[in-house]
């Protein structure tokens, strides 16, 4: 069970106790609050269960009435003095099984001295303990809380990680890209030319078509090549940007998605298009705009959730901005947190870190993976669009070859050239590949040495601020779902 034990003899403060046992209920959770009348079950051995139940207890609280420590039988005899009095016993097993034990004083009880207590309870005179007044049953109640909060929690499950996408494309991407390129290197070179060129000086289409296709490869290995020499400053406009909430990253770019639209409306309304190219361009700009709304709405949801059910277990394919994000909002619940942490905030605190190392290991795994698994499992699609790519310039490479000796046109020197432009279209594509390659290898890498040394350093700032605490805490500790996350 672990919890609280309410400890306590019965007589005109039971409704005290019974409220004392509502309010622990309401904030550590039923299940991990005993109180003897409502918690046994029918038929249950009364002394087994309360043997156990202490034994099981995180803390003992032993309510302390007026006239506590001289509580006496019908006989006169003190009940205290008595070996098998339940109040005594409950303690007894508390304290010697190691476990916090919390005397609270009702209205008018005060603190037995050592002297009036049996050998084995003398320790109990030694605690502090706080008051419980009708009066100020809020504030007493509040500094009860806090204080079992650093030796009882409310229960708690990490929340699962969101549903991954769908398993990556397996063997039938590869069959069918093969497939495709198959049938690209069959078809195209049976396309039906006419020789019109022959003599003209123009070049046959599918050699100026071969031709545009080597300079579309061009485009992405122009965009990876800038983006590593700006890396440094990617990388810190990426790290600023995944460090935020969704609504503060909205409340800084809009004023770029409001002059995209503004441009697009602009476009289809000065009268270059005709009607229906307009009305299909307004079309578009609003279902674009729909769905940027419920995005939004989305994601806004997804960081309140975040905040308020904690803590989350990241995805097994993490990417980088789930990640930084998880190490911000850490940072920012500990900023909130006032030291010492009780122990939900604590187990919390380490479950989450020790979830961060494990994604950063399996980011670490990835860095170290070699071209062709770096293709198989980031990019599959990719790799099977610039092999049916190289298979389209191969053909139109060959059906210009064909069109050339059917026009008695052909010679080595063309054959080379042909052969030259297959080959850049090749070297191009190699070239795109192995820059993205280097460069997300390098982001993960740097994202494993950032990540590491935030995680190190909250690892230090959880420890440091789960120390006992130099004055009593007056509050229990702020869940996160009673306060909105900060910007």
């Amino acid at each position: 069970m672990s919890g609280v034990f309410i400890n306590y003899r019965r007589g005109g403060h039971s409704g005290v106790v019974d409220d004392l046992d509502a309010a622990l209920a309401r904030h550590f959770g039923r299940g991990q609050v005993f109180l003897d009348r409502p918690s046994l079950l029918p038929g249950q051995r009364f002394a087994d269960a309360l043997a156990e139940r202490v034994g099981d207890c995180d803390a003992l609280v032993a309510v302390l009435h007026p006239g506590w420590a001289d509580a006496r039988h019908p006989s006169g005899a003190r009940r205290l003095g008595d070996e098998d009095d339940w109040v005594r016993r409950e303690i007894e097993w508390a304290l010697a099984g190691g476990k916090f034990v919390l005397p609270v004083l009702l209205d008018g009880a005060e603190m037995p001295t050592a002297a009036e207590l049996p050998d084995t309870l003398r320790a109990l005179a030694g605690l502090n303990a706080p008051q419980l007044r009708e009066t100020h049953w809020t504030a007493d109640l509040a500094v009860v809380i806090a204080a079992l909060e650093g030796s009882v929690r409310a229960k708690w499950q990490p929340v699962p990680a969101p549903d991954e996408p769908g398993p990556r494309p397996g063997r039938w991407l590869g069959a069918l890209t093969v497939l495709l390129a198959a049938a690209t290197l069959a078809g195209v070179p049976a396309l039906p030319q006419d020789d019109d060129w022959v003599g003209t000086g123009v070049l046959p289409y599918t050699l100026t078509a071969a031709l545009m296709c080597c300079l579309l490869l061009c485009a992405p290995l122009v965009a990876v090549a800038a983006v590593r020499v700006v890396r440094r400053s990617v990388d810190g406009l990426e790290r600023d940007l995944h460090a935020v909430r969704h609504r503060t990253y909205i409340g800084k770019t809009w004023p770029v998605g409001v002059g995209l639209v503004l441009v697009g409306v602009y476009g289809a309304l000065r009268g270059d298009l005709g009607m229906v190219q307009a009305l299909v361009l307004l079309l578009v700009l609003g279902v674009a705009v729909a769905r940027a709304a419920a995005t939004d709405i989305r994601l806004r949801r997804r960081d309140d959730d975040l905040w308020a059910r904690w803590p989350h277990r990241l995805p097994e394919r993490v990417n980088r901005a789930v990640l930084r994000r998880a190490v911000a909002r850490l940072h920012v619940r500990l900023d909130g947190m006032t030291a010492p942490l009780s122990l939900e905030q604590r187990e919390k605190a380490d479950w989450e870190l020790e979830d961060i190392g494990g994604a950063v290991g399996r980011v670490a795994d990835e860095a170290g993976r070699s071209r062709g698994e770096w293709l198989r499992e980031d990019h599959p699609w990719l790799f099977a669009g610039y092999v049916v790519w190289l298979a389209l310039i191969a053909a139109l490479a060959v059906a210009s070859g064909l069109a050339f000796a059917d026009a008695g046109e052909g010679t080595v020197r063309r054959y080379v050239t042909l052969a030259v432009v297959v080959l850049i279209g090749v070297l191009l594509a190699l070239g795109t590949l192995e820059l993205a390659h280097r460069y997300q290898r390098r982001q993960r890498r740097e994202l494993v040495r950032q990540v590491g040394g935030f995680r190190v350093t909250l690892a230090a700032r959880v420890a440091a601020m789960s120390l006992p605490a130099r004055t009593k805490p007056t509050a229990p500790a702020p869940r996160p779902e009673e306060y909105a996350e900060p910007e």
